[in-house]
């Protein structure tokens, strides 16, 4: 039995096709809960007026996706929950087949769906990913065609949270989604949190789903995107919180010259776009947020089996389509990644 959980927050527009999708799976859900982040759009009206079957949570306010979720899956019956963000459409048979990789796994404790783009069904948007040493994610088959894009042949080293089933008994062992990321980075922290554990997560690429827009004023689609002030705020704030709640203290000592340089180049790109005062106010709101981060190591780090050196990798960093693939910022991009390559070839046997 699976709980389904989608989490919305003014996605009036998106919920029907979305709810529609969930109620037409086999096997359907026992049960369908909205977490709404208290829209005022009309999304909970319209779950009521034309959803009867379905539950939904008001949170009260729009305190994230990570609320959100962590909202939905105390709330949920089952110990299977699959959550899914309100842009999302499932396609027939993907809540079985995400059932079926579960299933053959007895350590996977997270499941994602293969997404592909609104805008064009035969691109593939997200395929899971590997955590960086760095922070970031590296994300797998991002744009390729779904034509070319190989699936891995074991499990993955990080997935996104736009659609996922994962097990409740392991969801709530990490401590669910850190609600101080508010959104941007959380699937980096979550993922890194389960893994460090010894749980795997695996891709069920025949788990189809549709995702739409994305979150306005955030999400970056395809080459000639805006990337956003809002964005460059929560990279600036988030990336560093991750590190020093998941990373070994060993390990990021061990990494410091490498993380300070990606950040120097990070600062010039945002300059660049006229976000110097979005990527001030990150480091301000991070420096604030400081004896938390801290304090979150100890629940993240409780249960560790597996060391850093054996979760982090050093592959070619993910840059949206068009922004680095030409002249001088093509240059740059291959110069950097191959630094990082062999910075983390050298210093990774000493990493906790």
């Amino acid at each position: 039995m699976v709980s389904a959980i989608v989490v919305n927050w003014n996605g009036r527009h998106y919920l029907p096709d979305c709810l529609d999708a969930l109620l037409a799976q086999v096997p359907l859900p026992s049960e369908v809960i909205v977490v709404d982040n208290h829209s005022d759009d009309g999304s909970r009206e319209l779950v009521a007026a034309n959803y009867p079957t379905v539950r939904v949570v008001d949170t009260g306010r729009n305190a994230g996706p990570c609320h959100a979720r962590n909202v939905g899956v105390a709330a949920a019956r089952d110990d299977l929950c699959l959550l899914v963000d309100n842009d999302v459409v499932l396609h027939p048979g993907a809540l079985r087949a995400l059932c079926d990789e579960l299933a053959a796994d007895p350590r996977a404790a997270m499941v994602q769906a293969r997404s592909v783009c609104g805008d064009d069904p035969s691109v593939v948007h997200y395929d899971g990913g590997d955590l960086h040493f760095l922070g970031t994610l590296v994300l797998r088959n991002w744009y390729r065609p779904l034509a070319e894009a190989a699936p891995p042949a074991g499990p993955i080293g990080a997935a996104i949270a736009l659609c996922f089933l994962c097990r409740k008994s392991a969801y709530l062992a990490v401590g669910g989604f850190d609600e101080h990321l508010f959104i941007l980075y959380e699937d980096n922290e979550f993922s890194y949190k389960l893994r460090m554990r010894g749980h795997t997560i695996r891709l069920a690429a025949n788990a189809l789903c549709t995702h739409k827009a994305g979150t306005a004023g955030l999400s970056v689609r395809g080459e000639g995107s805006v990337y956003s002030g809002r964005r460059t705020f929560l990279h600036s704030k988030n990336r560093w919180y991750v590190l020093i709640t998941c990373m070994r203290w060993r390990t990021l000592l061990l990494t410091v010259p490498a993380q300070l340089l990606y950040g120097v180049v990070y600062a010039l790109f945002g300059w660049q776009r006229g976000h110097v005062r979005d990527w001030l106010r990150g480091k301000w709101e991070l420096f604030k947020l400081l004896p938390v981060a801290v304090r979150a190591r100890g629940p993240a780090q409780q249960g560790r089996t597996v060391p850093d050196r054996e979760l982090l990798v050093a592959a070619p960093m993910t840059l949206n389509p068009g922004l680095a693939e030409r002249g001088a910022r093509a240059a740059l991009r291959r110069g950097l990644d191959r630094f990082f390559a062999g910075y983390w070839r050298v210093v990774r046997r000493l990493c906790g």
